[in-house]
């Protein structure tokens, strides 16, 4: 892996970027772009004793689809030999990063957990399990969990963590999450193993009480919902009982319900950003060096409003004074000793006019003169405005100049009542238009008995020939159905430890006309499927019958050997061949059938055994 570069090439596809960080020892990352699909992945080489217990893990995680787990599109070995697994990118921030900014809180910690518990409920539904759980296994990403190395992880930390239980594994690690957001100890199993990286952050471990057991929850969070609390006690309890969690499952319905995740929420108060506070100081309050205090902004982002526009309500004018008589909002002359804002320039009005568009010599409309106090009086005409939205009465100043408590001004312009009835007024008038041309219409068969009679082809044999047969149409001819694959099944599988080998599971992928995915059969040591059996068929069964001419097999492992059978196991040999990147095979003759089989007589050769990756099927 030394050899590998930022601008190499993997596999023909993948352009490896920056080197991106990992906690595992036998794993490089890289930040990768997809030459083929456009898109920015994450590459992972594997190397050491357990590479290919990741790959084989890591493929059966790829048939795993959750948002909240990182999937994987590809996993494989290339011509020098380097095994890679492809996910998608990693996003968020860890929780190790959050962790260390400060404690999770109780609500935060279980929303956290319970989603990450969700999403291997589904794997786990699936028979895929983590099994290497840790901190830097679960990211938040704004309010989405994501928890990354399904597969992968637990595929190279299999000489630590395999057991006969992973699902109680998995169980243990999300308790054991949940304990560590709100301690900052950890509980599971041992971090410092050889599959960790020696210069990743290891947390302290847990607590011991005298009997051995892990330090209640109880006894370093104070007022912890008991049954949380009892949650924990459960399940590292040092007699090795089975009162605990046995699955992800378990753990969903101990957290639930939980409330919306959020990032920054799950971090601690003292880091969390305050709620915005006034942008200056209030005018009224720097001339008269009194005034109320300046009213902070809401967090919630409404408005804050003063006790007076509270009272007459939104939008309001106080009593006494006038409504705004014009789509401006005018001042009157006459200001008081301690009025803030001088008067806005008059604007230009026509001669015999004063800047408010009144004939000259009349009183201002809304204003009585006697209304203006002698000088010191307290004033008794509205409060002037500063340019920008400021009010010195509340200390509010609203950057983009407005207030949602002061009237909103009245827009001169075209009234759009008139025009937008008259549009309904024409739509109406054509539908009835419409309406009376489809009544009044001769109906579709009349106008095809009236239209004149095509020419209708006939036959070789019967060119020339005259009389009522030759004026007759022939019969259409039968368009044959495609051969469309409905479903398949594997035949001669095998039962190990409970479990059917080779992957049934996963045969829809081979016609699902998706090339980034694939059917891949358990890795053999040897080509003859280990000794353990002599073939493995897929049986392609039709939607419908269908003559089929040509069959193509996609597939990444060139190699091995394979039969085209009409029908399921035992049908005829319709052609045979290897494996290669295109498999064409090319039949002799049509063949009609509702299904066809591929039949695998020995497996092609990988790097680390032997195994098919069948891509797609494509029947024509």
């Amino acid at each position: 892996m030394s050899t590998v570069e930022p601008g190499n090439v993997l596999v023909e596809r993948y352009r490896l970027g920056q080197q991106a960080s990992t906690d595992l020892a036998a794993a490089t990352a890289w930040e990768a772009h997809d030459l083929i699909l456009d898109r920015e992945v994450r590459v992972t080489l594997v190397s050491g004793p357990y590479a290919g217990d990741a790959l084989d893990s890591a493929r059966r995680a790829a048939l795993v689809t959750d948002p909240r787990l990182v999937r994987v599109l590809d996993a494989g070995s290339d011509a020098d030999n380097r095994r890679y697994v492809v996910t998608e990118p990693h996003t968020g921030i860890t929780l190790t990063e959050i962790v260390s900014s400060g404690l999770v809180d109780e609500q935060q910690a279980r929303a956290i957990v319970g989603e990450a518990a969700s999403a291997l409920s589904v794997a786990h539904a699936r028979g895929v399990h983590h099994t290497a759980l840790r901190p830097e296994a679960v990211r938040v990403d704004g309010h989405q969990v994501r928890v990354t190395g399904l597969g992968l992880d637990g595929g190279l930390a299999s000489g630590d963590t395999l057991n006969g239980k992973p699902a109680q594994l998995d169980a243990q690690g999300l308790v054991a999450l949940l304990y560590y957001a709100m301690t900052a100890r950890w509980p599971g199993h041992d971090l410092e193993a050889d599959w960790i990286a020696k210069d990743t952050l290891i947390p302290l471990p847990a607590q011991l009480d005298a009997s051995g057991a892990v330090a209640p929850l109880s006894t370093l969070v104070p007022h912890v919902d008991t049954d949380i609390d009892a949650l924990v006690g459960r399940t590292f309890d040092p007699s090795g009982g089975t009162d605990g969690p046995m699955n992800p499952d378990d753990v969903t319905t101990a957290l639930a319900p939980w409330g919306e995740v959020s990032v920054v929420a799950s971090l601690p108060g003292f880091v969390q950003p305050e709620p915005e506070g006034p942008r200056r100081q209030s005018i009224a309050d720097a001339f008269s060096g009194e005034g109320a205090p300046p009213v902070r902004r809401p967090v919630s982002g409404r408005i804050a409003r003063n006790d007076e526009t509270i009272a007459t309500g939104a939008g309001a004018v106080p009593a006494g004074y006038p409504e705004p008589q014009s789509e401006y909002t005018y001042e009157p002359q006459a200001y008081g000793q301690h009025s803030p804002v001088p008067p806005p320039p008059p604007e230009a009005a026509p001669q015999g006019y004063d800047q408010f568009g009144q004939p000259l010599g009349q009183a201002q409309p809304g204003y009585d003169q006697a209304q203006y106090a002698p000088e010191g009086a307290p004033q008794q005409y509205p409060p002037q405005f500063a340019p920008g939205g400021y009010d010195p009465n509340s200390g509010y100043y609203e950057q983009d100049g407005g207030f949602a408590t002061q009237p909103a001004p009245k827009r001169g312009g075209v009234n759009p009542t008139p025009i937008v009835l008259g549009l309904v007024g024409v739509a109406v008038v054509a539908g009835l238009i419409w309406a009376i041309n489809a009544v009044l219409s001769p109906p579709p068969e009349l106008i095809a008995d009236a239209s004149p009679t095509p020419t209708v082809s006939t036959s070789a044999s019967g060119a020339g020939e005259e009389g009522d047969d030759s004026a007759q149409p022939s019969p259409p001819a039968q368009t044959e159905a495609r051969p469309l694959i409905d479903s398949a099944a594997l035949l001669g599988t095998l039962e190990w430890d409970g479990q059917t080998i080779d992957h049934p599971e996963a045969v829809e992928r081979a016609f699902d006309s998706d090339p980034a995915t694939f059917y891949f059969t358990t890795t053999y040591q040897q080509a003859g499927f280990g000794g353990f059996k002599d073939s493995l068929g897929m049986e392609l069964k039709l939607r419908e019958p269908a003559t089929v001419t040509k069959v193509e097999l996609l597939t990444n492992t060139p190699g091995g050997k394979v039969q085209i059978l009409k029908g399921g196991a035992g049908g005829e040999v319709l052609a045979e061949g290897a494996f290669a990147q295109t498999t064409t095979f090319d039949l002799t003759e049509p063949v009609e059938s509702d299904s066809f089989t591929i039949w695998i007589t020995e497996l092609p050769q990988v790097s680390d055994g032997f195994r098919l990756e069948l891509y797609e099927v494509v029947l024509s």
